[in-house]
C-alpha cells in the first residue's frame, strides 16, 4: 500500500514563484493581495483526468479525488490569464491560479504556569489504541526520547516529496511541540501525552503552496488518518483547499467523516466567513482560554493553554497559543475513537463536549 502511495503522489509540483499584485477569483468574489504566483493553475471539474487532458489539449496532474468533483493541476507560464480563460469552459467548475502563502503557526510566548490535564481515569480504559492522528506542521524530532514507542504509520515531507518528516531548517520547531501534546509516552520520562497509543501520520509542510496544502491533506486521507490536526492557519482561505477539507469531513474515515482540528489563531479577533481555515464550520476549531484566542460561531472549544510539551533539541518547554490547545482536542478525539470507533464525527463531538465542560 505504501508503495503504491508513494507512486500516486510523488509528481513534482515546484515551479517558478513570482511576487506581483495580482487578483483571484476565490468563493465567487475577487481577492487581490502580492500574492505569489507559481506557474500552474488548480482546476476542479467533475471530468476524469483523461477527459480534462483531452478537452484542454494539455497535460494534467490529479491532486484530489472529490466526491462528485476533482482538482487537477496544471503547468502554465501565465497563471491569472489561463485560469480566467479556461474558466469559461462549462466542464470547469472553477480555475484558480496556484499561489504560495506564510503559514501562521499561531506561536505565542508563555505567560502563565504551565497547565496538565487530568485525564488518569481516561488512560485507564484507553489511550488512543487503533486511531491514526495526521499532524500537518513543520519538521518532527521524532529521536526525542518522549516518542521511543510512538507507533510511525507514516512520514512524509510535502516540500521535498520524500519519505521523511524530519527537521531540515532551523525553524522547524513547531510540529516536534505539537506532537508532543499527543503523542508523549507514558514512559516516567518528561511529559504524558494526550493518546500516546494512538499511530502518528507525521506530514512535513512549512511552504505553503495551495497545491502542496491539497497534496497534504491527500496524503493525510490516502495514509488512513482518522484525525487531521493543524495547528496553523492560512492567510486566506483558498477554495480548493476548501474543497479537499469539506470532503474528508463528509466522506472520509468510510463515510464518518475525518475529524480535522484547526488552531483559531491568536489575534484576539472575530473569525469572519471564509478567512481563514478555522472560519470552516464543518472543521473542528480551538481556542485557548486568554483574551489572544481569536473567537466566534466556528470555534467549537476554549480550553487552556501554557502546556509543557517536547521541543526540537530534544528538552522540554513551554507551548502556548491556540497551536497547544488544537492537539489536546484531537487527542481526546482519539480517546472517544477508540472506545467507540465507529460512531459519527458529530457524535463523537458531543462526548468530548461533555469532557471539556
Amino acid at each position: 500500500m505504501r508503495v503504491l502511495l508513494v507512486s500516486a503522489l510523488l509528481f513534482c509540483l515546484v515551479s517558478s514563484v513570482s511576487v506581483r499584485s495580482v487578483c483571484i477569483d476565490n468563493f465567487g468574489k475577487q481577492v487581490c493581495n502580492d500574492f505569489k504566483l507559481l506557474n500552474s493553475v488548480i482546476v476542479k471539474s467533475p471530468l476524469s483526468k483523461n477527459q480534462l487532458k483531452e478537452k484542454l489539449k494539455t497535460q494534467v496532474k490529479q491532486i484530489a479525488f472529490l466526491n462528485n468533483a476533482n482538482l487537477f493541476l496544471i503547468d502554465t507560464n501565465n497563471s491569472v490569464e489561463y485560469a480566467k480563460k479556461i474558466q469559461k469552459e462549462v466542464y470547469v467548475i472553477y480555475a484558480q491560479p496556484n499561489i504560495s502563502q506564510v503559514k501562521d503557526e499561531n506561536s505565542f510566548e508563555s505567560r502563565q504556569i504551565s497547565q496538565e490535564y487530568n485525564l488518569i481515569d481516561t488512560w485507564e480504559k484507553t489511550k488512543g489504541k487503533g486511531i491514526n492522528i495526521a499532524i500537518i506542521d513543520d519538521g518532527f524530532n521524532l529521536e526525542h526520547e518522549d516518542f521511543f514507542g510512538v507507533d510511525i504509520a507514516f512520514s512524509y515531507d510535502v516540500d521535498s516529496k520524500k519519505l521523511d518528516s524530519t527537521p531540515r531548517e532551523a525553524k522547524d520547531t513547531h510540529g516536534t511541540q505539537v506532537a508532543g501534546i499527543i503523542f508523549a509516552q507514558h514512559n516516567s520520562l518528561g511529559i504524558n501525552g494526550v493518546a500516546p497509543d494512538a499511530s502518528l501520520i507525521a506530514i512535513r509542510q512549512v511552504t505553503n503552496i495551495t497545491s502542496d496544502t491539497i497534496l497534504a491533506f491527500t496524503v493525510a486521507n490516502k495514509a488512513g488518518a482518522d484525525i487531521i490536526n493543524c495547528s496553523w492557519n492560512s492567510p486566506l482561505l483558498l477554495e480548493p483547499v476548501y474543497d479537499v477539507i469539506i470532503d474528508l469531513v463528509k466522506n472520509g474515515r468510510n463515510n464518518k467523516g475525518v475529524a480535522i482540528v484547526f488552531a483559531a489563531g491568536n489575534e484576539g479577533q472575530m473569525l469572519q466567513s471564509n478567512s481563514t481555515e478555522a472560519s470552516i464550520a464543518e472543521v473542528i476549531t480551538v481556542g485557548a482560554r486568554q483574551n489572544y484566542s481569536n473567537y466566534g460561531p466556528t470555534v467549537n472549544f476554549v480550553v487552556k493553554s501554557n502546556l509543557t510539551t517536547t521541543q526540537k533539541d530534544g528538552s522540554y518547554g513551554i507551548f502556548s497559543g491556540t497551536s497547544a490547545t488544537a492537539p489536546v482536542i484531537s487527542g481526546l478525539i482519539a480517546l472517544e475513537m477508540s472506545r467507540e470507533p465507529n460512531l459519527a464525527l458529530h457524535e463523537i463531538i458531543r462526548k468530548v463536549e461533555r469532557i471539556i465542560k
